[in-house]
């Protein structure tokens, strides 16, 4: 496979080859980690669910995803690094340049250590692997709510993230609590994953941007644990922060956000022309 970035798989220079699968990493994997990948693969030939999970092994160390392509399409694009219609690629494709573009400009996220591929007796890859660093001391936001009941410091670290993400270009258009680690130690350092559904490149409409990622943030579980209102208060104090809001773009997609369901293709639709679909 190529990507059309031909750095990325530049920067990742040792190859593993084990049955029909190859991964590349960004150093030699030793005898552990090389084990542990090894596993992976022969688990996943009876298996087609998708899997997101520590890498069994070295649970304290590296995360693992595996994604099967289950059609023709898919599999044809990625096995000759075409992109769909609308300029994207497949998703495992868009995480793995997204991770390694947003690393290089030193943005926080969990770093990449490699990724790979299984083939089909046809040649075509049939499943995708990445493989990123386990962010030990981290739970994502969530989780962390439910030991340190504290909304608001949540809500203050994720809105301080997703500012960090702008100040270098990326727009992180599945930004929710899931999404934000948070370390146990300093609440106040976090990192952003899975960055499958981002854009490293400036938007003409960051007002209806912001709109959308604000709302959405609320919509997916917060709202089970702060009032509309408050966080209201805190989204409005947030845009502070951010130079020529235009308030009445903004408003107009953050409430949609807030309470209709925004398609992934739908949050394209914002990013490139500003407008919002809902449904």
């Amino acid at each position: 496979m190529s990507f059309p970035d031909k750095t990325v798989r530049q920067s990742f220079p040792s190859t593993l080859i084990h049955r029909n699968a190859t991964v590349f990493t960004s150093q030699g994997a030793d005898e552990i980690a090389q084990q542990a990948i090894q596993n992976l693969i022969d688990s996943r030939y009876a298996l087609k669910d998708r899997v997101s999970a520590p890498l069994k092994g070295l649970e304290n160390d590296l995360f693992a995803k595996s994604q099967p392509l289950d059609s023709l399409r898919p599999k044809l694009r990625v096995t000759f690094g075409r992109a769909k219609r609308d300029g994207t690629f497949d998703w495992p494709v868009e995480e793995v340049i997204n991770t390694f573009r947003a690393q290089k400009r030193g943005a926080p996220v969990a770093g990449l250590y490699g990724f790979g591929y299984r083939k089909s007796a046809l040649g075509l890859i049939q499943e995708f692997f990445i493989f990123t660093e386990m962010l030990d001391g981290y739970l994502n936001g969530l989780e962390w709510l439910k030991q340190k009941r504290d909304i608001h410091s949540l809500i203050t670290a994720s809105f301080t993230l997703l500012r960090s993400l702008h100040n270098r270009d990326i727009v992180h258009m599945d930004f929710w609590a899931n999404n934000v680690m948070i370390n146990l130690a300093q609440p106040s350092l976090t990192k952003a994953i899975d960055l499958e559904n981002c854009f490293l490149t400036p938007t003409n409409h960051m007002s209806e941007v912001l709109g959308f990622q604000f709302g959405f943030y609320y919509r997916r579980e917060v709202f089970r644990f702060v009032i509309e209102e408050e966080y209201d208060r805190m989204v409005a104090d947030e845009l502070a922060h951010y130079a020529g809001v235009d308030r009445e773009r903004f408003d107009e997609v953050y409430a949609a956000s807030k309470h209709e369901n925004i398609s992934r293709r739908a949050r394209r639709e914002i990013f490139h022309k500003g407008t919002v679909v809902t449904g």
